[in-house]
């Protein structure tokens, strides 16, 4: 399984009232999915997005935690690769 090294505040965003609130990629998958994204994990663990159906606007909020952020990517992945195995995420 690939690391990666990212400094302490990689899994926050800012929070309501700029508090920084934790990355949670089930959160984030479920959101995607809402606005008409599709994913795939294929071989060699090479994920993919599928956003033709999705809002240019909406689609630019929900990339905007993964740029730069290769850890939270890692994460869905760990949750897509547990959600195929049927384990709870």
């Amino acid at each position: 399984m690939s690391t990666f090294h990212r400094p302490a505040d990689h899994n926050v965003d800012a929070g309501e009232g700029g508090a920084p609130a934790a990355f949670d990629p089930g959160t984030w998958l479920a959101a995607f999915v809402q606005i008409g994204g599709g994913y795939a994990l294929a071989s060699g663990r090479k994920l993919w997005l599928v956003v033709d159906r999705c809002d240019y606007g909406d689609l630019t909020a929900v990339m905007r935690p993964l740029i730069g952020n290769p850890g939270r990517v890692e994460a869905i992945r760990r949750v897509i690769e547990a959600h195929s195995l049927g384990e709870v995420a």
